[in-house]
């Protein structure tokens, strides 16, 4: 099985200042790895949160477009912002925000935004209401890991007012995500609790109602070793960097 490869050959520098350190990193060697891993997924999408891994969001961003990544990931609102700030045009989801975030700054720059909560739910249809533009969601449900993510048990209580949303013009739901959480040990039964779980939680939002069209659990460590996990879509982050 290959893996992804460290990047050993310059081919930029990232200095901190005019004595500071610097990062000398390989793009070709990031290029490489994004086609190793679309090779393997579905689809995929690059998760450049922290900079990119510290190796530069809109660098990395530019390099895994044009070598087979079809969408972005990100944390924070700010780590989208600051992609279309630097004229990244492909989607890009973010996930990870507070209740408070400035969710209608996400609408106006086309962010796609997980929602993990029924109170995240209304505050980006407040958003979507303010704004006059439609949300881009992805439900996100816990399947074990605890990284964020819908108890299972309120799943449903998500689901349907989402629904209700949509059919208002308000959201487009466009997928429903997870996390594996023992993915670096292949056959470990958690990731099967998982699969199932996450089955489960597609099927209750398509009896509200809902038809998600990109369904994505896995990733780089999943990507790489069970293909049961690839779904619709991939995230990958780690891997693209070695």
């Amino acid at each position: 099985m290959t893996a992804p490869v460290p990047a050993p050959v310059p081919a930029s520098v990232r200095a901190a200042g005019p004595a500071g350190p610097r990062l000398r990193i390989d793009l070709g060697a990031v290029a490489a790895n994004t086609r190793l891993l679309a090779e393997r997924a579905v689809a995929l999408m690059a998760v450049v949160k922290a900079d990119g891994f510290g190796h530069g969001a809109a660098d990395v961003a530019r390099t895994v477009l044009a070598e087979g990544a079809t969408a972005l990931g990100v944390t924070t609102l700010q780590e989208g912002l600051e992609l279309r700030a630097a004229g990244i045009t492909a989607p890009v989801l973010s996930w990870l925000n507070p209740v408070d975030a400035d969710f209608a700054a996400a609408l106006r720059a086309r962010l796609h935004l997980a929602v993990p909560s029924r109170e995240h739910l209304d505050a980006v249809i407040a958003a979507a209401a303010r704004t006059g533009r439609r949300a881009q969601l992805h439900l996100h449900i816990d399947t074990g890991m605890a990284r964020d993510g819908a108890d299972p048990a309120r799943w449903g209580e998500l689901c349907l007012p989402a629904a209700q949303a949509e059919r208002r013009g308000l959201v487009e739901v466009v997928g429903v995500m997870s996390h594996l959480g023992c993915a670096d040990t292949p056959g470990d039964p958690c990731t099967d609790a998982a699969l199932t779980a996450f089955r489960a939680a597609v099927r209750t939002a398509r009896a509200a109602g809902l038809r998600p069209r990109l369904r994505h659990l896995a990733a780089t460590a999943a990507t790489l070793t069970d293909p049961r996990t690839h779904f619709d879509l991939s995230r990958v982050g780690a891997g693209l960097v070695g």
